[in-house]
């Protein structure tokens, strides 16, 4: 064997041991902090997102002492399409014991989202994150998402992919 050749039996030798355990931990760091941001018993972090009114939206101190509905959505999203006038109707019912609902569409233009809008007509703040900064900081890799923060401002629960009616209602219903 030449010394070539050894040199390149050790290389591959060198790249099957090391590699896996260089990439695991990368792999790791990488998958788990976008998950890890919101976890149930956590806190929101500061944020402020435009409404499409162009109000800004100041989260969490705008939403101290309220039982709160944080849902991410896209246009396309079908299930979102569904849920968003349940939580109006929650919005609606339960506005005065203390609810908030805030919608915030994730990646797309404000013009868009306004025509949304007008089609839905849902009564609670939709707000934009058109570069999806504040979803990612929020852990938000798909929609819909859906969080529930009790009136301390601590999440409670966290909701991947679409929600029934009945199941939004009961857990509003355990906060108030």
């Amino acid at each position: 064997m030449t010394l070539n050749q050894e040199s390149q039996k050790s290389c591959r030798r060198w790249t099957r041991v090391w590699w896996p355990l260089i990439l695991f931990p990368a792999f790791l760091f990488f998958t788990s902090g976008a998950d890890a941001a919101l976890r149930i018993g956590s806190t929101l972090p500061p944020v402020t997102l435009s409404g499409i009114d162009g109000a800004p939206a100041r989260i969490p101190e705008s939403l101290k002492g309220k039982v709160v509905i944080l849902h991410f959505w896209q246009i396309g999203c079908s299930s979102c399409k569904l849920e968003m006038p349940a939580m109006d109707t929650l919005y609606k019912q339960y506005r005065r014991k203390g609810l908030e609902v805030l919608a915030v569409n994730v990646g797309q233009k404000k013009e868009a989202v306004k025509a949304f809008a007008a089609e839905l007509s849902v009564t609670y703040p939709l707000l934009i994150d058109p570069d999806e900064k504040n979803a990612r900081l929020y852990g938000v890799t798909d929609v819909p998402r859906t969080y529930l923060i009790d009136r301390s401002g601590v999440v409670r629960y966290r909701i991947l992919g679409s929600a029934t009616p009945e199941t939004l209602k009961k857990l509003i219903l355990s906060l108030i």
